[in-house]
């Protein structure tokens, strides 16, 4: 996950914000209209970080309307941030009050807000000045993170909260939608992997960069997955994935950091569950 800055980096660097965002939103490609609503929507949440936001416009508006405002800087920022070659000094993103702790920010009542909505900012020349090595550390930590993020997930079952797997999954990439049709599909059979003295585990056993390029990088694992489903209708074992196989993974560069886009893996050589509840029965 990308680093932010904290509320006292920025604070010390407030020239530098302040000049880096009018940049910005004079930016054609960014703002066709520099002093719309969305933009000193944006302008305010950024000035709340150095001083009160009593006097905004915003500060009483509705939750629909903040979302909204929210919603169209986001979508124009993102755009922007994404396109190639294009000299960035920060990297400004909205986020909800209550999302803070996904970003690496835990003095949530500390950090100012705008009709509910926090400005973080990330400083874009130091992951520039990056080297190779440090970017291919920070991608296998990606991948790291996203098993440990899925196993959770079904550690959770019967509850399924897709917070903590949008940490390091592009919404609705074909590696979310994977994982939420498992989850959804467990949920309703009753299935879980958090009965007392359930084995399930996983470990990666092997990991190598194998490809970077300015939006996407492909990473290729060894893993070790077991993954004992208990059916609690039956209240007993009902099927045992147990995997260790190579998978490739494709990550994308979204504005907040690098992501799973998509997990390829061989089909699995484990027993079907309708093969492992005859073979029960027998």
């Amino acid at each position: 996950m990308a680093e932010y800055l904290s509320l006292a980096e920025i604070q010390e660097r407030s020239a530098d914000i302040l000049s880096a965002l009018e940049s910005l939103i004079n930016t054609k490609a960014v703002a066709n209209k520099p002093n719309a609503k969305q933009w000193r929507f944006l302008r305010d949440g950024v000035r709340c970080l150095f001083s009160p936001c009593v006097d905004s416009e915003f500060q009483n508006i509705s939750p629909v309307r903040a979302a909204q405002l929210k919603f169209e800087t986001e979508d124009r920022l993102k755009r922007y941030y994404l396109r190639p070659g294009r000299p960035l000094d920060f990297v400004f993103t909205l986020v909800h009050k209550s999302d803070l702790a996904k970003y690496g920010l835990i003095d949530r009542e500390d950090y100012p807000s705008l009709a509910g909505y926090c400005v973080l900012i990330r400083d874009k020349v130091d992951d520039n000045n990056k080297g190779p090595d440090d970017l291919k550390k920070y991608l296998e930590r990606v991948i790291t993170e996203a098993m440990d993020a899925e196993f959770r997930a079904y550690a959770a079952l019967p509850r399924i909260d897709q917070d903590d797997l949008n940490k390091w999954f592009v919404t609705d990439s074909p590696a979310m939608k994977e994982i939420m049709n498992l989850l959804t599909r467990h949920q309703k059979k009753g299935w879980i992997i958090s009965n007392s003295l359930n084995p399930s585990t996983k470990r990666l056993l092997d990991i190598k960069v194998k490809k970077i390029e300015n939006l996407h990088a492909f990473i290729n694992t060894m893993e070790y997955w077991f993954l004992r489903w208990w059916d609690v209708k039956d209240g007993s074992y009902t099927y045992p994935y147990r995997e260790t196989n190579r998978q490739m993974y494709v990550l994308k560069k979204e504005p907040d950091g690098w992501k799973v886009f998509k997990n390829l893996r061989p089909s699995p050589r484990s027993s079907t569950p309708h093969r492992w509840k005859n073979h029960k029965k027998q």
